[in-house]
C-alpha cells in the first residue's frame, strides 16, 4: 500500500506540475511586452482611424515600442507628436500608395527623403520596396547612402538579391529585412549567416505554428539567431490598424511554445537591443545648425523677439498667433544657438508646464527645423488658465540646458 500510495502522490503531483505549466505558459506569454517592427499609418488612413484611436489601440495590445512608417511621413509625424513614449519614426520614401512601383526610378524621391532627414528624427529609412536588380538603380543607392550618413536601419520588403546588393554598396548597412522576405526558414537562415547586420521581422508571416507549437523549421532558425527575429503587425491597409491587439495576441500564442528567454528576445528585446539605440543615437545628433553669421546676430541681440539665455544655450522665440487663448493650438516660432562660437546645439525640445500645478500639456508638441538654427514647435495647447511655464530643453555638446519663462493665462 505504502510504495502504491507514493506511486499514486507522485503521479499526481507530476500531473499538477504539468497542469500548473499548461496555464503559467499562457499566463506568462500574456504579459509579454510587444516591440512591433513593422507599423503603417498612410495618409488613407488618418480620416478612417483618427491618431488617438490608434494609440488607443497599440496601448491596448500591450506594445511597448513600435517602429512607425507611413505613405506619406505625415502620417508617421502625427503618431510620434501624439506618443513619443511609444512610436519609433521610420522615413518611408513614398508620398502615396501609388509610389510603391514607381520610387526607384524617381529622382524627386531622393529629394523628399533628403529634406525629411534635414527636419526630423529617425530610426529607419524604409519599408521600401526594392526587388533585385533595382537595387543597383541610382535612386536606391542614394538611400543607402543617406543611411549610411545618418547611421540609420534599411527596412527593406525585398527580396534575397536586392538584399545582397544593398549589402555590396554598404557591408556595413544595418537592414531589417520584412516578413523575412517571404522566404523559407532555411533560406533566411542562410542569409543572417551570411550577413551579420541583417535582422528579420515576421510581419504578415503566418507560418509560424498553431495549436502551441512552432513550426521546427522556424524553431531553428530562432534556436541559430536569437537575437535576430522580432515581430511585426504590417497594417498595409487601415483596417488592419484595428487589428494590432489581435496580431500582438497572436504573436504572444505561439512564443508561449518558446523557451521563456527566446520568447521574450523575440517579442521585445531584439527590437529594443536593434532599433532603440539607433534612435537614440539619431535624437542625439547634432540637427540643423545655424551659420556662424545667423548665430553671431543671435548673440549679438540681432534676432527680435523674447530672448532667454543660459550658461551655454541662446534662445529668440515668438508666440504664434499671440495672444494665446485657453484651449486654443498655438506655435512657438525660435531661433536657437549655442552661446559659445564654439559650441554646437545638438538637440532642442519645447515643452511646457504648470509648476503650480505639477502637470504639463496634454498635447505633445512637434518641432521642426525651417533651416539656418531656427526652429517651430507646432500643437502646444494650454488647456486651462493659470501660470504656465514654457521650456525650451537644449543640450549643447554634452551639457544639458533647460531656459523657461512664465506664461499667465487668465
Amino acid at each position: 500500500m505504502a510504495r502504491t500510495e507514493t506511486f499514486t502522490r507522485r503521479t499526481l503531483a507530476l500531473a499538477f506540475a504539468s497542469l500548473v505549466g499548461t496555464w503559467l505558459a499562457p499566463a506568462r506569454a500574456a504579459e509579454l511586452p510587444i516591440f512591433d517592427a513593422h507599423i503603417h499609418y498612410s495618409h488613407d488612413a488618418w480620416e478612417v482611424v483618427p491618431t488617438a484611436d490608434v494609440i488607443a489601440l497599440m496601448r491596448k495590445a500591450g506594445l511597448k515600442r513600435a517602429l512607425v512608417s507611413s505613405s506619406n511621413d505625415d502620417g508617421t509625424q502625427k503618431l510620434y507628436a501624439a506618443a513619443p513614449d511609444l512610436v519609433i519614426p521610420s522615413l518611408r520614401p513614398y508620398r502615396m500608395r501609388g509610389e510603391i512601383s514607381s520610387w526607384v526610378r524617381d529622382p524627386s524621391v531622393a529629394a523628399h527623403v533628403e529634406e525629411r532627414l534635414r527636419r526630423y528624427r529617425y530610426a529607419a529609412i524604409g519599408e521600401f520596396h526594392l526587388y533585385g536588380a533595382d537595387a543597383d538603380l541610382p535612386v536606391p543607392r542614394r538611400l543607402v547612402q543617406l543611411a549610411g550618413e545618418h547611421r540609420l536601419i534599411l527596412h527593406a520588403h525585398s527580396d534575397a538579391d536586392a538584399v545582397e546588393r544593398i549589402f555590396a554598396q554598404d557591408p556595413q548597412a544595418k537592414v531589417l529585412w520584412a516578413h523575412s522576405g517571404f522566404d523559407r526558414p532555411q533560406q533566411v537562415r542562410e542569409m543572417l549567416r551570411k550577413h551579420r547586420n541583417l535582422y528579420s521581422d515576421l510581419a504578415y508571416r503566418s507560418d509560424m505554428g498553431a495549436g502551441g507549437r512552432v513550426d521546427p523549421d522556424w524553431l531553428e532558425a530562432f534556436r541559430e539567431f536569437p537575437e535576430r527575429f522580432m515581430v511585426g503587425t504590417d497594417t498595409f491597409t487601415p483596417e488592419r490598424l484595428h487589428f494590432i491587439p489581435e496580431h500582438a495576441n497572436y504573436s504572444r500564442g505561439w512564443l508561449a511554445a518558446l523557451p521563456g528567454a527566446l520568447a521574450e528576445r523575440i517579442a521585445w528585446k531584439n527590437g529594443e537591443d536593434f532599433v532603440g539605440p539607433v534612435w537614440d543615437a539619431s535624437r542625439a545628433r547634432p540637427i540643423v545648425q545655424a551659420t556662424a553669421d545667423s548665430c553671431a546676430a543671435l548673440r549679438q541681440g540681432g534676432v527680435q523677439g523674447e530672448r532667454l539665455e543660459s550658461a551655454a544655450a541662446v534662445v529668440v522665440y515668438r508666440l504664434r498667433p499671440a495672444p494665446i487663448r485657453v484651449g486654443q493650438p498655438f506655435a512657438v516660432d525660435l531661433t536657437a544657438c549655442a552661446k559659445s562660437p564654439g559650441g554646437e546645439l545638438r538637440e532642442l525640445r519645447v515643452d511646457a508646464q504648470m509648476p503650480d500645478h505639477r502637470h504639463g500639456m496634454n498635447y505633445a508638441p512637434k518641432i521642426a527645423t525651417t533651416g539656418d538654427g531656427r526652429y517651430s514647435a507646432e500643437g502646444l495647447v494650454f488647456h486651462m488658465p493659470g501660470r504656465w511655464q514654457l521650456i525650451f530643453e537644449a543640450r549643447v555638446d554634452g551639457s544639458g540646458e533647460r531656459l523657461t519663462t512664465d506664461l499667465v493665462l487668465r
